[in-house]
Order: C-alpha cells, then sequence, then structure tokens
C-alpha cells in the first residue's frame, strides 16, 4: 500500500406527449336534447378533473353516479347500472397517499454520471428483453372513439411519484430499520453468507455478487446457471448501476412468488418480482371466493406470519414484457374474432395436498366447461394424472387471439401472460388478483380494464353472455386496457418514465435505509483535501492485503504441508484430539483461554440472563455470534438442486436435518437444506498467545503479539475494544482546531514510563471515572503519547489518531489488531519517538518548528481512521474482509473429497 501516488489528484414538467388529437363527434344514440345535456356534464367534469390533476399531481380516479349511471372520470364516460352485472362494483383505483413534503429536495441524489450510465444500460436492458414493438417500432392503439378516453397519458396513467410509492409500498414511508450495521448484519449473515457461496441458488439473496454489474451480466450469460436464474442477473444490473454509491444492503429474490422470512427478516425491505395484494380497496365480492369444501381459500401471503411487503422491480422482463411487443403482428380487428372464451394451460396436480388455489381455479374452469359452446378451456399438457377428455389442443398466442375473450389465471405468482393480453383487442376475463407486479395488477379495474369471473369459475358463460349482449361497453374494456399497457411499455414517454421510477427508488431507499452519517462526518472533518490523494484505494490497504495481513501465514497454508498440524474438519476425532490438545475446560469460557466454537456454547453465554458469565463475556460471545456458529444451513432452490451439486459450488455440500434460522419446517418442501460451514474454530478469550503460538493449530483473537504466528485477527467486541467505533464519535463533540491546543505532549495514567524518564513537555493525564471527560482533557493538547501496555494494543490509540492532536510512538509495535497497527507509517501517521520515550521534548520542538508538515501527519492518520471506519463503503469492506477470511479458512480446512 503506496500512501502517494506521486500523480495529481482530482477531488472528490410538464408532459410532452406526442400531438393532441382532435376530439371526435360519436353519432347520437339518443335524442339531440339528451346528447347535449351529457355532453355539457361530461366537459365540467372533465375540466373540473384536469384542474384538480394540475392542482395537486396526483391521478384521481372517481366515480360519481348520475341517476342510475356510474361516470367514470378517466374514461370520461357513463356506465349504465343495468348493463353492468349485479355483482359487480366500480370502484377507485388503489391510489398511494403522497406524503412527501419536496420530492426534489432529497437527502440522497444520484449523480448525471450515474444517471447516464443507467440510460446507456436501461435502453440495451430494453433490447435484449425485446421490448420493441412489432413489426413497427411506432404503432399505436387503434382506438375507434378518443372522446371515450382521456387523451393524456398523465390523465389515464400513475405519475411518475404515485409510481415510486406504489412499487416501495409501506417502505416508502420506512426510515426506522438501518439496512446497515452489525443488527443487520448478524440478523442476515447467513443469507449473506448463502448468497456468497451459492449466488443465485439461495433462497433469500443479499448483494448477489456484491452487485458488480460486470459479475451480475456473467451470470446471465452463464449458460452453466439454469435459465430461470439469468434473467434476473441481468436485470438487476439496474440496482448495481443506481446503488453503486449507496450505502444500505440490498435483499433480494430470484424466481417466482416469494420466499420464506422469519419475523427478524420481514423487518427489512426485499426486491422481488411480486408483492401478494392484501389491503387492496379495489374489486372485492364474498360471492367471488372460490370454497373447496367448507374452507375458503384465502390469499395465504396476508397471513401476518407470512405476509412480505416487496418492493417491486421489472425482473424477467423478456418473459413477462418482452413477449408483449409481438401482440400486434400477431393480433386481429375486435369485429374479426371469435365470440368465445378461450383458456390453455399446464395441469397441476390437484390430488396433492400441496396443490395451490390456482390449480383449483383452473381445474374448476376446466372441468366446468367440458361442454361448452362459449368456453374452449383445456389443458395443452398432457400428465400421468390428467384426464384424458380435459386435455385440447394446444394454442400459441395467435391462436388465442382469434377470440374475443381470453381468460388468464395466476400461476407461481402473477400470469406472466397477463400483460399481452390486456395488450391485444381481446377482453381478457380475470379472478380476483392475489399478487401485483410491475404492472400493477391490483389498480386495474372490473369493467374498467378487464371482466372478473370468479374464483370457482361458475359465471364464466355468464359473463361472455354478458359481454356479447354489450359489444360498446365491452369494446371500450379491451381499449382501456390496451392502452393502459401501451402507456406502461411503449407510449413515448414510458422508457424514460421508468427510468425515471427506477431512480427515484433507489434515491428513497438509499435514503431511508442508507448510512448517511457519513456526510456529516466527512464534512466535520478537518483536512485539505488537496493535499492527500482523493482515491481512498490509495490511502489505506485493499481488501485482499487486509485478508493476507489478518490471516498471517495461514492465508497460504495447506492442511496437508505441515504432518504436525491438526487437522480443522470437523469430525468426532478432530474434535477430540482438539479438546485434548486445548489446556481448559471448553464447557466453560473463562479469561485468557482458548476454546473450541461451537453454537450451542455461545448461544448460552450470550444469553443476557446468563449468571454464569461476565458481561464483558457476554458481549464477547454475543459479538462471534453469529460468524463462529457451526450449525448455520442455508436454504437452496430445489428446482435446480441436481444441477447445482454437479457445478463447483456444489462440491462437498453436506446436507442439514433441521434449519438453524426458522422455528418450524417452513420452505422444507421448496428446498434443500444444507450446512455453510462447519469447519472447527477456536476462539481466544483474552490474552492467549503464550498458549497459541505452542499450538500448531489457527485460533482467533483480537489482537496478535509479533511472535505469535498461529493468531488471526478477528473484530470480537469487548469492553474498551482497540476497534470501538463509539470512541471515534467522541471525538466529533470534544476535539478542536490543531492551532487551538496547547503546544504540549500528554499520555494516560503515566504507569508505562520509565522510572529514570523526566520531561518538561510531558503531562500525564490521570483517568476518571467518566473517559469522555478524560478524552476531552487529553484532546486539548497537541501530541498525544500512545504507550503500548506489555499484553494488550493500545485501546485509545483509535480516538488518538482520528483527532486533529499527533499522536507518538514507538515506530516498532509488538501487538496488532484489527486496526493493522503495522501498517501506520511514521512520519506519516505518527511522529516516531525512541522506545524509551528519551526523545520526547526534542520530537516536540521539531513539531512546533514544523507545523505544516505535523498538520499533514495528523490529517493522515485521521483520514486512515476515517476510511477503515467510517466511509460510506467503510462497512462494505470490512464485512468483506470478515467473509474472505471466513472462505479462505473453509477452503484450506473444509472438507475434501
Amino acid at each position: 500500500m503506496i500512501y502517494y501516488t506521486g500523480k495529481e489528484q482530482e477531488f472528490g414538467g410538464q408532459r410532452v406527449g406526442g400531438k393532441t388529437r382532435h376530439l371526435r363527434h360519436h353519432a347520437a344514440r339518443r335524442t339531440i336534447l339528451a346528447f347535449l345535456i351529457l355532453i355539457a356534464i361530461q366537459t365540467i367534469l372533465q375540466r373540473s378533473f384536469e384542474e384538480i390533476y394540475v392542482a395537486t399531481s396526483r391521478v384521481n380516479v372517481s366515480h360519481y353516479h348520475n341517476g342510475g349511471d356510474l361516470f367514470h372520470m378517466r374514461s370520461g364516460n357513463f356506465i349504465s347500472s343495468e348493463h353492468a352485472p349485479p355483482s359487480s362494483l366500480m370502484l377507485d383505483m388503489h391510489a398511494v397517499p403522497n406524503n412527501d413534503d419536496n420530492d426534489d429536495d432529497t437527502i440522497y441524489t444520484i449523480g448525471d454520471e450515474v444517471r447516464n450510465e443507467y440510460k446507456q444500460w436501461h435502453i440495451l436492458a430494453q433490447n435484449l428483453s425485446h421490448i420493441q414493438l412489432q413489426p413497427n417500432k411506432n404503432w399505436t392503439p387503434t382506438i375507434e372513439n378518443w372522446s371515450n378516453h382521456p387523451q393524456l397519458r398523465s390523465h389515464r396513467f400513475p405519475s411518475i411519484i404515485e409510481r415510486v410509492q406504489y412499487y416501495m409500498g409501506p417502505w416508502y414511508n420506512t426510515t426506522s430499520t438501518p439496512m446497515y450495521g452489525s443488527t443487520f448484519h448478524n440478523d442476515m449473515y447467513i443469507h449473506q453468507m448463502s448468497t456468497r457461496k451459492y449466488g443465485p441458488y439461495a433462497s433469500i439473496l443479499v448483494n448477489l455478487y456484491n452487485l458488480n454489474r460486470d459479475a451480475l451480466y456473467d451470470c446471465y450469460e452463464n449458460n452453466k446457471i439454469p435459465q430461470v436464474f439469468t434473467p434476473y442477473c441481468r436485470d438487476y444490473i439496474d440496482l448495481a448501476i443506481l446503488h453503486a454509491e449507496g450505502t444500505a444492503n440490498i435483499l433480494h429474490f430470484i424466481g417466482d412468488g416469494l420466499p420464506y422470512m422469519n419475523e427478524e427478516m420481514r423487518k427489512y425491505p426485499i426486491f422481488a418480482k411480486v408483492r401478494p395484494i392484501c389491503d387492496n380497496d379495489g374489486f372485492r365480492d364474498d360471492t367471488m371466493d372460490y370454497v373447496i369444501g367448507d374452507e375458503a381459500m384465502d390469499n395465504e401471503m396476508c397471513q401476518p406470519n407470512n405476509r412480505i411487503d416487496s418492493i417491486l422491480l421489472p425482473l424477467n422482463r423478456k418473459r413477462h414484457y418482452g413477449v408483449v411487443s409481438s401482440v400486434p403482428a400477431n393480433d386481429i380487428p375486435w369485429e374479426q374474432k371469435v365470440g368465445k372464451a378461450v383458456w390453455r394451460g399446464k395441469y397441476g396436480d390437484i390430488i396433492t395436498h400441496n396443490a395451490s388455489i390456482n390449480e383449483y381455479m383452473k381445474y374448476a374452469l376446466v372441468s366446468n366447461h367440458l361442454n361448452s359452446t362459449v368456453v374452449d378451456a383445456k389443458f395443452s399438457k398432457s400428465t400421468e394424472h390428467a384426464p384424458h377428455n380435459m386435455i385440447g389442443q394446444y394454442m400459441d398466442m395467435k391462436a388465442q387471439l382469434q377470440h374475443k375473450y381470453i381468460i388468464s389465471i395466476e400461476g407461481n405468482d402473477v400470469s406472466s401472460g397477463l400483460k399481452w393480453m390486456l395488450f391485444s383487442n381481446s377482453v381478457v376475463f380475470v379472478p380476483p388478483f392475489t399478487m401485483s407486479s410491475w404492472a400493477m395488477e391490483d389498480i386495474l379495474q372490473p369493467f374498467v380494464h378487464y371482466i372478473p369471473i370468479k374464483r370457482d369459475m361458475s359465471n364464466v358463460e355468464a359473463m361472455v353472455q354478458w359481454a356479447e349482449s354489450h359489444p360498446d361497453e365491452t369494446k371500450l374494456i379491451s381499449e382501456r386496457s390496451t392502452l393502459f399497457i401501451h402507456d406502461l411499455l411503449f407510449h413515448p414517454e414510458a422508457m424514460g418514465d421508468e427510468r425515471e421510477v427506477m431512480t427515484r427508488m433507489m434515491e428513497r431507499f438509499e435514503q431511508n435505509f442508507g448510512y448517511a452519517e457519513w456526510k456529516r462526518r466527512r464534512s466535520s472533518m478537518r483536512i485539505d483535501w488537496s493535499k492527500h490523494p482523493s482515491d481512498r484505494r490509495d490511502r489505506i490497504p485493499s481488501v485482499e492485503e487486509r485478508v493476507r495481513y489478518f490471516m498471517g501465514k495461514w492465508y497460504h497454508k495447506n492442511s496437508n504441508d505441515d504432518n504436525d498440524a491438526v487437522s480443522m474438519q470437523r469430525t468426532r476425532s478432530n474434535l477430540h484430539s482438539l479438546s485434548r490438545l486445548l489446556p481448559l475446560n471448553n464447557d466453560v469460557i473463562s479469561g485468557d483461554s482458548l476454546f473450541l466454537a461451537s453454537g450451542n456454547l455461545l448461544t448460552e453465554c450470550a444469553n443476557q440472563n446468563s449468571t454464569t458469565y461476565s458481561q464483558d463475556i457476554r458481549q464477547f460471545c454475543k459479538s462471534s455470534l453469529p460468524h463462529f456458529d457451526e450449525r448455520h444451513t442455508a436454504d437452496l432452490k430445489s428446482n435446480s438442486f441436481h444441477r447445482l451439486r454437479k457445478s463447483k459450488m456444489g462440491l462437498n455440500m453436506k446436507f442439514a436435518n433441521e434449519s438453524s434460522w426458522t422455528k418450524d419446517d417452513k420452505q422444507s418442501k421448496d428446498a434443500k437444506r444444507v450446512l455453510l460451514d462447519d469447519t472447527i474454530k477456536i476462539l481466544c478469550y483474552g490474552e492467549c498467545s503464550r498458549v497459541g503460538r505452542r499450538l500448531n493449530v489457527p485460533y482467533f483473537t483480537g489482537y496478535r503479539r509479533r511472535n505469535d504466528e498461529n493468531a488471526i485477527l478477528w473484530p470480537f467486541v469487548v469492553k474498551n475494544n482497540a476497534f470501538d467505533i463509539a470512541t471515534v464519535r467522541w471525538n466529533d463533540v470534544s476535539d478542536m482546531d490543531f492551532e487551538d491546543k496547547l503546544p504540549r505532549a500528554v499520555m494516560k495514567g503515566g504507569f508505562d514510563l520509565p522510572s529514570t524518564y523526566n520531561s518538561k513537555m510531558l503531562e500525564v493525564a490521570r483517568e476518571t471515572s467518566n473517559r469522555v471527560d478524560h478524552i476531552r482533557a487529553m484532546l486539548s493538547y497537541r501530541y498525544l503519547l500512545a504507550t503500548e501496555p506489555d499484553s494488550d494494543v493500545n485501546k485509545d490509540l483509535l480516538w488518538m489518531l482520528r483527532s486533529t492532536s499527533v499522536v507518538f510512538m514507538p515506530a516498532q509495535r509488538n501487538v496488532s489488531s484489527w486496526l493493522m497497527e503495522e501498517f501506520l507509517q511514521p512520519n506519516v501517521h505518527f511522529v516516531p519517538i525512541a522506545p524509551d520515550y528519551s526523545d520526547i521534548d526534542e520530537q516536540i520542538r521539531w513539531c512546533e518548528n514544523n507545523i505544516d508538515e505535523v498538520k499533514l501527519i495528523s490529517e493522515r492518520s485521521t483520514l486512515f481512521v476515517y476510511d477503515i471506519l467510517l466511509d460510506r463503503n467503510s462497512e462494505k469492506d470490512n464485512e468483506e474482509v470478515k467473509f474472505q477470511v471466513m472462505e479462505r479458512y473453509a477452503g484450506i480446512f473444509g472438507a475434501t473429497t
């Protein structure tokens, strides 16, 4: 690591939607007087609506009664109540309240450079997903009479801010759950570890491939990874670009449906393709419930123990939205279509208890209409249990579009075909939605965008008959649904709006869940940035350098290199050998001792109600969990598990009988459960070098003496830890400018000074019961003497380096910790003094005569601490180092074949 690179450093409206179409008068079907009255009412209400929209910048869909008719503001039409089936309801769009005081004045904003990069990627992603109309990209919907619809997209489709609020759901206004810090990492450690180890095969992902766009694209192009995963890798590049400067960690999911998340995990938002529709004010009717026997089948995902309010993203774009582009090339005019309802789909085995409500609905649809003349519903693939008379000829999109009515039923989550069905000239028949996606299914309205049918499929024929007897109303439904999908995907403003929606979502996400404190800390530092490398990577060791440093000799060690080395593979014989080798009882943790890490032991020790251990030991054990718990398990997707076992990632997998993160057997039928890392690990509480250096085995410790080659450094949390960030916070309220400090040196205690030493410029600050007051008193001096205890690191060094004072200490350090004391360079980060402190006065005089150079030393030491602990990338780097240490350790000492 070279501090200076030698090179000069740099430092760090109104919508336009196309030409306005002129209103065309429709032919009068009533008397001239009634026609004029109707137009007058429509005009008044439409103008009123537009004024409200401009004033509030919000979509406000309402329905007003006029005699026996319902007026729909978005379409500008009255719909006679006598035309609607008795069970139908015309309800408002599921609007999300706007709680923004100022949408543009956000704490966190994505810069122009990232926005431009995202724009280029977004265009490429749309092309890769085939979201381009065929055969003519300038195709527009065929609307018979535009006077039946608002001509401005902004009057019939949600605004950007409404969509941001909709897609983020309840997380839009949630700010109390940080997606960073020790609590988050402890809660999500298992899933971070399984993501790193198994990539897209893991059930819940945390920062897949560290959200590196190149790695995500490699995943997309990797033909060894199942094709059900690769499109998601490509689509998550959106987050990789937009969140490149963010600090909040990303939880996300690949695949259909949603994963199981326990209560601890559900307090964090997860990005996914779908979200359950639970508190929707949209279309509902008790008669629409599908009852099997005496048991009504509700949306299980809305139960309190299962509900996951995910943040929606446009994932698996090609499958769900790319196919929509081919509708114009395959569709025919409404008048040429056959007046029948059609459905084709895969047969699901409803005999088993694992069948979903959607499988039952599909079975009911087919079985209820075997002899129907207006409903052509069949299973298109024969399976072992499917009745022969329920199997029909396969129909592609073009064949289905020959019909006026197409039935859509959800599959594993949303219906992948719903979007192209809505975009067509046909009308879609849909049972109540249970899942929503980027297409915003739950703001679609019955008898406005689709015709509703019951879950038990008992009224499908009745709905076909209603549609056939009301062709004008039915054709309007077709036009509205086509316009909705056109506005979502193909309108000239659609792609620009999508980019802006995604950008604002990630700004809001970082604002709500990220680490904003780093900005204040950076701005509060007294640093002349022009005199230091602008790139943080030029100021501190890299992640790889830190991993090598912390692991010491074990970084390159192979368990077979030394015949005297004890194997750390978890076998009964190895555990027995190590238990005999260690000098203390491994059933109890005590001071200055080595012990075998055990999830049971650490959990018992960390219990706050424990009377066996002191608070300091309990804190140590708590910080050791979850990193040293050998019981950790990962749930891997079962639909691709066999392929995983044949890959490099699947080598040496060990199955687990029980889950370490679920309290029941949730997801056992959907996933394969494996152990993550059960290698044997030895921990040290206190000072263990005398014992540790005699053993030829690795052990984890908070600090390492120069002559101890067996120690691996780890940032355990103990009282007055050398890596305790809390002490750094005290600098913010206790420090002052260098020039305002006393031009003298100070040290704590004075017990480490040689008895013969006498200095006129060094004072001793006696410790007080209030550590903050003690630190404040020492920070009033320009020069801080950092002594090194015989058996420990200097636990005050962190805040000393962070301050505007200058640290005095011997050039050679005998003890090192996670702070990497050995990387501190004399005359760069501190002023070196003789081991016997005999030159302190001389060094103070030199400093006073070279104030500018001394202030640079102070600034460099401040930056060293800031870069390691307080920068926006510090936490990610530290977590990455810890994971790499563990992965390297498991690779050396784990199971071999």
